[in-house]
């Protein structure tokens, strides 16, 4: 399980007696990269100065808003000299805080939108400190990145609503081990409405450490009490939020990992099978268009798997609920191959899962489902809206109009076969999610499964 503490000081004098011996526990514990926050001139220095001696330290630059007096609002000139160096990976921590408004607001302001300056003119991600400033912190990340922020909310504990706008600017969010504390029931609440790709891991360590430490000084080998919380919050397996956050922490800092495209994958107990990047829609919501990953999993092929190469990467089916037909593309594309690779799971004992269009028939030109009987115990079948009309323009087939009706068709066939059908629906705006309930139970006899639009796995 590969970790990324991506916000903690261990430049802060509590780690001087055992610095070494902290990070390595940090590595014993799984964590392959820290990221240590500059938070002062000497912090940003020590930060520098980490990343030169560890491989796995990367190190950011900033000002904590509660100095802003020191430097009288503006960024200093070594500080401007280090973010030249190759191993500073963002600018930060910087923002607004008044909590405590140990320096003015209007120096606090000047040194936030200077550091963002400095962060536009390094191309690098900022990383945003905000307490009891939210109104003002918005004001000026809107202001000042006009499509969207590449940089993380740190320590989140503001409310849903601030929640939602950070999410809508394009912003990460951490929680630090503070989610883990018995009090902590409406934080919580509000890092399950975060989805899991823009989630990042954090301790801040030395502070907030967690419940089993409360009181002690925190450290990043302790992102695993952090890990098994979040595991539990989303529904996901520790290992899918320890890669789907490793992959999340790479994207914005641009950390050297290794990510190979996957035929295999698996995400809670079930693995899924990717076996070809083609689909027969050009939907408007699809995660293809927005980037190769799903759930921390590379999906993007380079060639089509053949059948040996499938099995390879499967191993043991019986490690798994069930194995799923699911990937970056339509897999009825490759009817033979899905018929070849089911029936020699089936032969050892696996469940088979279909996630599908429901195009098969269109697309074969003729009706499947008796292939696909005894082969497949469960198919979900993806008709999204609730309308022809909706369908044709977010959905856009290849085949042109009229396949709403003839998914319909198609999951009649498989119900009438005998497997285990449902039909999933998304909450886009304008779709009426009655009207699709009402299209898969009464109309059609199978299960309804409303899905977010925005997350996918």
């Amino acid at each position: 399980m590969m970790l990324i503490d991506t916000h903690c000081h261990l430049d802060f004098p509590e780690f001087n007696q055992d610095r070494k011996e902290v990070i390595e526990r940090a590595a014993e514990a799984g964590v392959a990269y820290i990221v240590n926050i500059g938070s002062s001139i000497e912090g940003s220095r020590r930060s520098v100065e980490l990343a030169r001696d560890y491989p796995f330290i990367y190190a950011t630059l900033g000002i904590h808003p509660h100095y802003a007096k020191d430097v009288e609002g503006r960024v200093p000139e070594e500080l401007r000299r280090l973010a030249k160096e190759e191993k500073v990976a963002a600018i930060g921590e910087v923002g607004l805080d008044y909590y405590r408004n140990l320096s003015p607001k209007d120096l606090q302001k000047s040194l936030f939108l200077d550091f963002i300056n400095l962060a536009k003119e390094k191309n690098l991600p900022i990383v945003i400190h905000s307490r009891e400033a939210h109104k003002e912190t918005l004001e000026i990340l809107k202001k000042e990145f006009k499509s969207g922020i590449r940089g993380v909310m740190h320590c989140f504990s503001a409310d849903e609503e601030y929640l939602k706008e950070c999410l809508d600017m394009g912003l990460y969010l951490s929680f630090t081990c503070n989610l883990t504390f018995k009090n902590a029931k409406g934080l919580r609440a509000l890092a399950r409405k975060v989805p899991v790709e823009r989630l990042l891991l954090e301790t801040d360590a030395p502070f907030l450490a967690p419940q089993e430490f409360r009181g002690r000084r925190n450290e990043p080998a302790y992102l695993t009490y952090l890990v098994k919380e979040h595991a539990r919050i989303h529904g996901l397996s520790q290992g899918d939020i320890a890669r789907i956050t490793t992959h999340n922490a790479g994207a914005l800092f641009g950390l050297p990992l290794k990510e190979e495209p996957k035929i295999a994958y698996a995400i809670r107990d079930s693995l899924y099978l990717n076996i070809t990047n083609r689909c027969t829609n050009d939907c408007d919501f699809c995660t293809r268009n927005k980037g190769d990953f799903v759930k921390g999993h590379n999906l993007r092929l380079e060639r089509e798997p053949a059948v040996g190469d499938i099995m390879k990467a499967v191993g043991d089916p019986l490690d798994f609920k069930e194995i799923v037909f699911c990937g970056y593309g339509e897999p009825l594309l490759r009817l033979d191959v899905v018929k070849e690779v089911a029936g020699r799971l089936k032969k050892k004992g696996a469940r088979i899962r279909m996630v599908t269009n429901g195009e098969g028939n269109v697309i074969h030109k003729r009706s499947i489902v008796k292939e696909l009987t005894g082969l497949i115990d469960r198919v979900s079948i993806s008709l999204n809206v609730d309308t022809e009309k909706t369908y044709d323009k977010v959905c856009r087939s290849r085949f042109g109009s009229g396949v709403f009706n003839k998914i319909k068709e198609f999951t009649k066939e498989c119900r009438d076969a005998g497997m285990e059908v449902e039909l999933t629906f998304l909450d886009l705006d304008g779709v009426d999610l009655a009207r699709c309930e009402e299209i898969a139970k009464k109309e059609l006899g199978v299960n309804c499964r409303i899905r977010r639009y925005n997350v996918v796995g």
